[in-house]
């Protein structure tokens, strides 16, 4: 296994500019809070139609999961069609499918007019069972295929893939690409539009028409997206209580049996790995991306134990000679498995959410610009009322969610109170150790570098969860909402805002 796991081969490939972080008070017609690619996506929309547009990031642009994604760009999500029709209807699932070739067809455009070297090629997505039993679902998924003119079939011929299936699933035309060469490109055009964008600045919250950061300054603006990757105004609306957290695995390795260029793989059953082909010019191999493993956050798994098990599994289906980059990804899933693009509740109609991708965040990502771009200009869109975030989502689904989150959360708060921990005062961590301790009637996280102990309170600033430790990437981690800190305390991913209680203390051994 690799000991390259703080990077993704995207961010360890492409070197984006820095922008520097806010330090007064400013006004901007367009506020965006969130520099992935839904974030970087609406403010290019909106620059190049002629507004006054800022970008603010809380820690580096596409720094978080736009960094970690699979960067398969698919109207093909799952057994998705069948599922709407069954829970919605046959007209909400051609319009989601119309939406999703529509944001393919937008980043080609793009790619084609400004002329971004990121890897884009078309390819057709594979749904691929391992079990003879799995196939009846894949039967059921391609009859709306037919009922609706997808573009895709069922096929039982495994004679292009190195490992044996049941059956395929085939949905045409869709594409994959280099996500952070397409997105420096996109920075480019928007330092010649003048976007202005500060990073290390994160929003905290609002009041009317102007948003405060961490660090008490204040933007004053006319309109609002949060395009942060969990809306760091969940409060309202019940956002902290709308979203499952996923944790996701993926690795980069060389192989000598590749899977066919023309094609992009996702497991129904078995390990359920997607596999796609990268581009790594510096590799005499051909090189792949295997990614899955999921998880719930709840779920407490290391990860490097999840990575080992993924680099087992894909090497049952290539001969895989190398593993250069391991990493992990965390995505927000929704009730009913659309995204949340629009108006963030019916209070504001100059306020707009881009959140819940559902995994699938490149295309949804650029879909949330053409929407909320077309709200803004007063314009209708075909596409904006299946993923109103205000929506109804359907009662079971929406149901099944507000009560197995609370249920989830519960059992992992009561897992981590159960737990023995060492006494503060007694610990003898090793340089690069971090742990949970016990303080009194209370609980630490400690983390120990050179001879100093970062010793932090280990409840979420967000609702007060128990935080875990993880030691791949020295952070601790909210299994309720996604929150993580460094060992320091500081915020690095939200929906929490407000950095851990936090001191130093000397190694007295």
């Amino acid at each position: 296994m690799t000991d390259n796991t703080k990077n993704s081969y995207w961010s360890a490939s492409v070197e984006l500019p820095n922008y520097p972080k806010l330090e007064r008070n400013i006004t901007s017609q367009i506020l965006i809070a969130g520099g992935g690619i839904s974030g970087l996506m609406n403010a290019f929309k909106l620059a190049l139609k002629g507004y006054e547009v800022t970008l603010i990031e809380g820690n580096e642009l596409v720094s978080g999961t736009t960094a970690n994604t699979t960067a398969r760009i698919t109207a093909q999500q799952g057994l998705l069609y069948s599922q709407l029709k069954s829970q919605k209807d046959g007209n909400s699932a051609q319009v989601y499918y119309e939406s999703q070739m529509s944001a393919i067809k937008e980043i080609e455009n793009i790619i084609e007019k400004y002329n971004i070297d990121c890897d884009f090629k078309r390819v057709d997505n594979v749904i691929y069972a391992e079990h003879e039993k799995s196939l009846k679902n894949l039967e059921k998924e391609a009859k709306v295929y037919k009922e609706l003119s997808i573009d895709g079939y069922l096929s039982t011929d495994t004679n292009q893939l190195p490992f044996e299936t049941a059956g395929q699933l085939v949905m045409k035309n869709q594409a994959e690409f280099h996500p952070l060469k397409f997105l420096k490109g996109i920075i480019e055009v928007l330092r010649e539009l003048n976007v202005t964008i500060y990073e290390h600045t994160r929003g905290k919250n609002t009041d009317g028409n102007t948003l405060f950061t961490t660090d008490d300054f204040s933007i004053d603006f006319e309109q609002l997206i949060i395009a942060t990757h969990f809306p760091f105004l969940d409060i309202e609306n019940f956002y902290f209580n709308s979203f499952k957290i996923s944790y996701g695995y993926a690795l980069v390795a060389e192989t000598s049996t590749p899977i066919p260029e023309n094609l992009s793989l996702n497991g129904y059953d078995g390990a359920r790995l997607s596999i796609r082909n990268i581009v790594k010019p510096d590799s005499n191999l051909p090189v792949l991306l295997f990614g899955g493993l999921g998880h719930g956050s709840y779920e407490k798994r290391e990860m490097t134990k999840q990575l080992k098990e993924l680099e087992h599994y894909a090497g049952q289906k290539t001969v895989n000679e190398k593993t250069l980059y391991a990493y992990r990804a965390q995505d927000l899933m929704t009730a009913d498995s659309l995204p949340f693009i629009g108006y963030f509740n019916k209070k504001y109609d100059n306020y707009f959410i881009a959140s819940g991708f559902n995994k699938y965040g490149m295309a949804n990502g650029v879909l949330s610009s053409m929407i909320i771009s077309d709200l803004i200009d007063g314009k209708n869109n075909v596409y904006k009322d299946l993923v109103d975030p205000n929506r109804k989502k359907g009662t079971f689904q929406q149901l099944k969610q507000h009560l197995t989150n609370p249920l989830h959360i519960g059992e992992a708060e009561i897992k981590n109170m159960a737990e023995a921990h060492p006494d503060l005062d007694e610990l003898d961590l090793s340089p690069g150790e971090g742990t949970v301790a016990k303080d009194g009637i209370s609980k630490k996280g400690v983390y120990r570098e050179d001879d100093n102990y970062y010793v932090v309170s280990n409840r979420c600033t967000h609702m007060g969860c128990s935080l875990n430790w993880n030691n791949d990437d020295k952070t601790w981690d909210c299994p309720c909402h996604g929150s993580r800190f460094n060992y320091t305390g500081k915020v690095i991913e939200g929906p929490a805002t407000d950095d851990l209680d936090a001191d130093i203390r000397p190694n007295k051994k």
